[in-house]
């Protein structure tokens, strides 16, 4: 595959290139940051960690609220299977841009990021990444196995890839990426599309997606980070050439705001969490009447398996999986064809 088409990556953040959502440790690093003189103990205590409680108990309500709203708008319990399935959860999803948006607002207004400057985040970012997963310590940041060894290989052979998140700070994010990558040219290796908190308000602003528009978009919800990812894909085709073979297109995630993107590439990887939680990508998929297969079976992706459901995505416990797969250097397999063949074969079913 490597020597037919180049590649295109999109890797999501928050649980994807890392084992856990990394919102707390953003948080957790900035309340140390405000009261440095401060045991972690005596963080409970701040103003800041008061705030945030107020925020994340706020937060849950509003979702809750939400869901219940939708639930009961809905016109009977029928199940929706197939495509017309996946673009309902699709609008559902999308329709929680006003629970993020007030979110995103009521963090700004707290003043949990106010005077810390754009370095800092950067540095606090390489802090949480570089500490002692077994310390205990509430702003430790993992990353998934095989992440570096997976970006040195597709760097390797020339893809092209980058980093949509509707994480709070991009800053973080590559601050994060300096310490992973240290050895594959650390945070600056790659395109980094996320919210941006601003210390000298407080406020999360957006990202400005657009290479000749300084406009801002927030990137909440799975419809944002799709308009994101086509962004970059854009740009990397540019940068390709017309004269060369369409690039084979990768999206890499693990929650809900990643489905569309996951649909829109050529190939969906699901990074499993620890557990199974109502919500999740794999829920949402199976409620579709679809499946996800392990990424050792990918040549059975856009089939129908013997459970009558068409595995749409793949999915992984780490990225060494996709690695030991051989599916990237696998010259004879064609995911576009298979994508193309299914998608046919529903709208003519």
């Amino acid at each position: 595959m490597f020597s037919r088409r180049s590649l295109q990556v999109i890797f999501d953040f928050d649980g994807t290139i890392t084992t856990k959502d990394t919102i707390e440790p953003l948080v957790q690093s900035a309340i140390s940051h405000h009261h440095p003189s401060l045991s972690p103990s005596e963080f409970g205590q701040t103003p800041q960690a008061e705030a945030w409680r107020n925020c994340k108990s706020q937060y849950l309500a509003d979702l809750s609220a939400h869901y219940e709203k939708e639930k009961n708008e809905l016109s009977d319990g029928a199940a929706v299977t197939g495509p017309r399935g996946l673009e309902r959860e699709q609008r559902s999803l999308d329709a929680l841009r006003d629970v993020e948006w007030a979110s995103v607002e009521r963090v700004g207004e707290s003043g949990i990021f106010k005077d810390i400057s754009r370095e800092s985040f950067r540095e606090m970012g390489r802090a949480a990444a570089a500490a002692d997963p077994e310390s205990g310590n509430d702003r430790v940041v993992v990353a998934r196995e095989g992440f570096l060894e997976f970006v040195t290989l597709i760097r390797q052979n020339g893809a092209q890839w980058g980093v949509v998140s509707v994480n709070w700070s991009w800053r973080w994010v590559r601050g994060v990426l300096d310490v992973v990558l240290r050895d594959a040219g650390g945070g600056n290796s790659m395109a980094v599309k996320a919210n941006d908190a601003d210390g000298s308000t407080g406020m999360i602003n957006g990202y400005p997606l657009h290479k000749f528009n300084r406009k801002r978009t927030h990137l909440l919800t799975a419809a944002d980070k799709l308009l994101a990812q086509k962004i970059t894909l854009s740009i990397d085709l540019d940068n390709i050439g017309i004269s060369s073979p369409e690039p084979l297109t990768i999206y890499i995630g693990d929650s809900p705001t990643d489905l569309s993107p996951l649909l829109h590439a050529d190939i969906g990887i699901i990074t499993n969490s620890p557990s199974s939680t109502p919500g999740a990508l794999g829920v949402l998929i199976d409620k579709c009447g679809y499946s996800a297969l392990p990424v050792s079976e990918y040549k059975e992706l856009y089939r129908k398996g013997e459970d009558e459901r068409v595995a749409i995505l793949l999915s992984v416990n780490n990225f060494k999986e996709i690695i030991d797969s051989g599916m990237l250097q696998d010259e004879g397999w064609d995911p576009t064809a298979a994508k193309e063949a299914w998608k046919k074969a529903e709208s003519e079913g």
